[in-house]
């Protein structure tokens, strides 16, 4: 299934393949995820204890979210059809003021 959904995916979000040409270092979050996936069958058995496994399905998750991260980067929401009023991290963002007071409080508010 992981390798039906990433081939969906490129196709669907072709800025996906953008991404990790522009940037090829990009290319380590689909290698963890693969070592996780690997490594989550390989340690499954009993003799390895439940652990490994574990942290190998969390390792695959965490490249999988990564990748995904990483690939549709400063992309937010996509218009095919009127390309300028895609959302970006730049002009999707909170203004800068807002965004220190946020932080400012989200310090204190979180202990």
């Amino acid at each position: 299934m992981v390798v039906a959904i990433t081939l969906v995916s490129f196709r669907i979000q072709p800025h996906l393949k953008e991404s990790f040409a522009a940037r090829p270092w990009g290319y380590v979050f689909p290698i963890l995820a693969l070592a996780g996936l690997v490594g989550a069958r390989h340690y499954e058995t009993a003799a390895f204890g439940e652990l490994p496994a574990f942290l190998c399905s969390c390792l695959f998750i965490l490249g999988m979210l990564t990748s995904v991260a990483f690939g549709v980067y400063p992309l937010r929401a996509s218009f095919k059809l009127r390309s300028a009023r895609s959302l970006t991290v730049s002009n999707a963002a909170a203004p800068l003021y807002g965004l220190r007071v946020g932080l400012v409080w989200f310090i204190p508010g979180c202990c």
